[in-house]
């Protein structure tokens, strides 16, 4: 079962104008199977979308550094049965056809809790890390409450069409990163048509992973 309320600014889905936060009447309900499956548990804010496979909520981006007029951000799969790439087909269609303007999907993995990305590399997302995946800061990325340490994620984008902006917008920005890591940054890949050659665009993740066993294996 698909639930559609989502919200946006006036002018409907004109992408030039900045989205409001997603609102859906069954985010409630919701939140009482993420608070028992979800390990972040519940969520304020989102668009829901449930099939037997399992719910998903999208929402606007958290960073401020991503269009919302363009782009959605998933803060929760919660798979109830069965595989995520089986699910995520009927997902793009619906994203395609209830939201046109939208060109990009955002999601974070959290390898502080096991999550090596898997589910979204199943589905064809693309690794786009930012500088702090690649040169984690001390303080990780900060707390948001006293004493709790926000570990460093790893970011993906699902491409649902282009857009001239995206590279820009993902790319590492710091130039010693870049020096160091050359592969390691969001390149978009080249289109035919309006599907992408994924093999052609994106972060080398395979690279970033072979190179953290091997710094794990001199240290040990």
């Amino acid at each position: 079962m698909v639930h559609n309320s989502f919200q946006t600014g006036r002018g409907g889905s004109n992408p030039s104008v900045r989205s409001k936060p997603f609102s859906d009447t069954k985010l409630h309900e919701t939140n009482v199977v993420l608070r028992k499956l979800h390990y972040l548990g519940a969520t304020k804010r989102g668009k829901v979308y449930e099939d037997s496979y399992g719910v998903l909520v999208f929402a606007n981006p958290s960073s401020r550094r991503l269009p919302a007029a363009r782009w959605v951000e998933l803060s929760r799969w919660c798979l109830f049965e069965g595989k995520g790439s089986a699910q995520w087909p009927a997902v793009r269609r619906w994203l395609l056809s209830e939201f046109p303007y939208v060109t990009t999907v955002v999601s974070y993995s959290d390898p502080s809790v096991g999550h090596t990305g898997a589910l979204y590399r199943a589905c064809n997302w693309l690794w786009a890390p930012t500088w702090h995946r690649l040169r984690e800061p001390p303080s990780g990325l900060g707390s948001w409450k006293t004493g709790t340490r926000q570990a460093v994620k790893d970011r993906w984008v699902f491409l649902l069409q282009p857009d001239t902006t995206r590279e820009q917008l993902l790319s590492i920005k710091d130039l010693s990163i870049q020096k160091r890591y050359p592969w390691a940054s969001y390149r978009e890949p080249r289109w035919r048509g309006q599907h992408p050659l994924l093999m052609t665009g994106g972060g080398d993740y395979q690279k970033f992973k072979a190179l953290q066993a091997g710094t794990a294996l001199a240290q040990g």
